[in-house]
């Protein structure tokens, strides 16, 4: 199926860029801020990586033999990853965009924040009520659409869709405005020069927002509206579509690689 696929590909190409990445990191030895942002994708990505071969299993066999928790697990790290990973590439935006410049306890400080908020806020609220509103079959996984009947789930998911669509607005407003200035200030000579270069890598990071989180979030909007006259599940696999597109971020340490985004 197209799921298989997608994930496929996700677990070989995100590999491939984690190891081909975090060996340049390692022989480069640099403690920029943006060498720090990238090890924190790459411990990210490496988590999300670790979780797709448990959904590969049940999209190949149709059946989940990990048991309930690990379901559960499996589907909070694709979230985590997502809004972890889209807070990481919004740091990196702003902090081109803006030329901000932090000291290294600075930038560990805040990056160290984003982890424990996660880790010991976000992780565990989640793991305890995320598919606990009812029994789901031990053989049956992602498919948690029934907690989409509890008020609170709703007004989150609607939160974090409204936060997510506006910060890319904006964002990709003013990166396009900046680019279009210096283009402008630079023809025609426009890639010999170090400040549009730089923001036209920053822009790799709203094109992979807009294509890989964007989608699933427009989408989240209609499914949650839908869901309920959806007897036969139909919208079921265009969400699993959807939330497996937004893995597909992991694949930019290829880009970081390639010289593409760094």
């Amino acid at each position: 199926s197209v799921l298989i696929i997608l994930y496929s590909i996700d677990l070989a190409g995100g590999t491939l860029g984690v190891i081909g990445m975090s060996h340049q990191l390692f022989r480069r030895k640099s403690q920029s801020v943006m060498t720090i942002i990238i090890i924190n994708l790459l411990v990210l990505h490496t988590f999300l990586l670790l979780s797709i071969p448990f959904r590969l299993s049940y999209y190949i066999l149709q059946e989940w033999k990990f048991g309930t928790f690990t379901c559960r697990l499996a589907s909070g790290i694709i979230y985590l990853h997502m809004y972890t990973t889209f807070a990481f590439y919004i740091a990196i935006i702003v902090i081109r965009l803006f030329r901000l410049e932090f000291k290294k306890c600075y930038t560990t400080t805040w990056v160290t924040a984003v982890w424990l908020l996660g880790a010991l806020v976000i992780a565990p609220v989640f793991l305890s009520y995320y598919g606990t509103s009812k029994t789901y079959p031990s053989s049956q996984c992602f498919q948690f659409q029934q907690e989409m009947q509890k008020t609170p789930m709703v007004v989150v998911n609607y939160c974090l869709v409204g936060i997510s669509v506006v910060v890319c607005a904006v964002l990709t407003v003013i990166q396009l405005s900046v680019i279009c200035r210096l283009a402008v200030k630079y023809w025609p000579d426009i890639n010999s020069h170090v400040e549009f270069r730089a923001q036209a890598k920053s822009f790799f990071f709203i094109l992979v927002t807009l294509m890989c989180f964007m989608p699933h979030h427009v989408f989240r909007v209609y499914y949650i509206q839908n869901f309920h006259l959806d007897k036969d599940h139909k919208l079921l696999p265009y969400n699993e579509f959807f939330l497996a597109l937004t893995t597909m971020c992991c694949l930019d340490m290829l880009c970081f690689i390639a010289g593409i985004a760094h």
